[in-house]
């Protein structure tokens, strides 16, 4: 080999070495980046499992110990708790190995929040165990309620916030003398506590629970939670002049008694309520039935009985009160059972009558008219007298068309719109039903004879509810309003003669006697 063959030869090694050297350094720097050791040499790494599952590896065992107790930290600081502990089963331990990708410490972290979620932490509490029963929905049908879980630190929490639930449909007094043993004797009327129980099964158990939970810390927010299913905020209303619990109860899709239980400062639907007042119009929805099994003894009233007395002398329509009657008092005896503080089951006893009952007697007439839809009915045959006037339609109403001329003839009466199809057609006065029938005029309509000369027709109706001979009175249903016969729309056609209508009769204005 010539010298310069031999120089060419030694260069060319030279520039493969380097090559090769720098090579090397940049896939070691590129490794590094990646988080990945050189593949030439083992290093010492701590490989992270839980329940023997590998979570990945880790450069610094003391610093995911360290983000650990960051967190424990926190957990301590929230629920003032001295201990805090870690899944058992988290095992570190120090491996050498090579090529093998590096995770940070978060990283372990949200795995092992995603493996034990809730329970990735613990602490010594109670875990409370509300079982569901069956019951009885709306609908008739039978249905199981859900299970419900609680954790707690301190177990009087829990039982403190059962009694305070209880108390809501229990007056406090008898819940505690009934408890201790201490329920008066009933003298004449009264009612006592024969049992009183939990339809649930609950059971407590003592031990960790998770921190990842919602975890009840006092009373107040576990009470509100066992009352209306739900821990947030109830809705509330300030008390405005004039308001009284039924209108509050009634606009807010109350019942007095639902909104008595939610403020239980008022015992009565009577109390009285000041302006400015904040009251609470939460819906009662208790996570568990309270149970009550009474016995009561109340003085009730006996109602007055209505009998009739036939006198074949008097028109049909004809009343008269012979006897006022009076009510009657006795002494009833009762089994109750209550739930949630709402009567279930009512087992009658016994029964005392303290004042018997009196009757009320009312003669009435059973002759029978004999000239029905004759001009010739006198004020003397209209059984009854007229009263006041009372406007034929529910409210509100449109008057659609006046009384009075138009396209070239009169218009004897008025036209009631804006009532609704169906709604309710009503007497105008006292009298007698002397035609119901129809025509392709006027459609289903009804004329009604008033003692004092005057007569009332009522035309367009949807359907006809009262028939000829039939005695009416003012505000009584006679049919529904409707468009029938020749009409444009759901209307009611009203109009009031001085003497029969089409036989001799004049029309004059509603508005005369309204």
């Amino acid at each position: 080999m010539d010298k310069k063959t031999t120089i060419l030869t030694i260069i060319a090694l030279m520039i493969t070495g380097v090559v090769v050297y720098l090579g090397s350094n940049l896939t070691t720097t590129y490794a590094k980046m990646l988080g990945i050791k050189n593949t030439d040499e083992p290093h010492q790494l701590y490989h992270v499992y839980l329940g023997g599952e590998s979570l990945g590896l880790i450069e610094s065992q003391e610093e995911l110990e360290k983000f650990i107790d960051e967190k424990q930290s926190e957990i301590k600081k929230k629920y003032q708790v001295d201990k805090v502990y870690v899944p058992n089963d988290l095992d570190i331990v120090q491996e050498i190995t090579y090529d093998q990708k590096v995770s940070t410490v978060e990283e372990i972290y949200q795995k092992i929040q995603e493996k034990r979620g809730s329970e990735s932490f613990t602490i010594d509490g109670y875990k409370i165990d509300i079982e569901g029963i069956e019951k009885e929905s709306e609908g008739g049908e039978t249905v199981t309620t859900p299970d419900i879980v609680l954790y707690v630190l301190d177990k009087e929490v829990f039982t403190n916030s059962v009694e305070k639930t209880i108390t809501s449909f229990i007056n406090e007094d008898s819940y505690h003398d009934f408890l201790n043993d201490t329920q008066a004797e009933i003298q004449e009327t009264g009612t006592i506590i024969e049992d009183l129980y939990i339809q649930n099964n609950i059971s407590i158990h003592k031990g960790r629970i998770p921190t990842g939970e919602k975890i009840y810390l006092t009373e107040d927010e576990l009470s509100k939670y066992l009352l209306f299913g739900t821990v947030e905020d109830q809705a509330t209303y300030t008390v405005q002049e004039g308001d009284t619990i039924e209108d509050i109860a009634f606009n807010n899709k109350l019942s007095p008694e639902e909104f008595l239980i939610a403020n239980t400062e008022y015992t009565s639907t009577n109390d009285l309520l000041y302006p400015g007042k904040e009251v609470v119009l939460g819906v009662i929805q208790p996570q568990f039935d309270t149970v009550e099994e009474t016995h009561v003894v109340s003085k009730k009233t006996v109602e007055i009985q209505t009998v009739y007395e036939d006198d074949p002398n008097q028109y049909t329509g004809y009343e008269k009160v012979k006897q006022e009657g009076s009510e009657g008092l006795s002494l009833v005896t009762e089994k109750q059972k209550l739930v949630n503080g709402e009567i279930t089951t009512v087992v009658p006893v016994s029964e005392e009558v303290l004042v018997p009952a009196v009757n009320k007697v009312i003669v009435r007439g059973t002759k029978k008219y004999s000239n029905i839809g004759n001009s010739s009915i006198s004020n003397q045959e209209v059984p009854v007298g007229v009263g006041s006037w009372v406007w034929p339609t529910t409210v509100p109403y449109t008057i659609s068309s006046s009384f009075g001329y138009r396209w070239g003839k009169l218009h004897e009466g008025i036209d009631i719109s804006g009532i609704g199809r169906g709604s309710p057609i009503k007497a105008a006065n006292n009298g007698l039903v002397i035609q119901s029938g129809y025509t392709r005029t006027n459609g289903n309509y009804i004329v009604i004879a008033h003692s004092n000369g005057y007569y009332t027709m009522y035309a367009h109706m949807n359907s006809r509810i009262r028939k000829a001979g039939d005695v009416v009175m003012a505000g009584d249903q006679i049919g529904t309003a409707g468009d029938s016969g020749f009409a444009t729309g759901v209307h009611l056609h009203f109009a009031i003669y001085r003497g029969m209508p089409y036989r001799g009769g004049v029309a004059v204005s509603p508005f005369n006697f309204f």
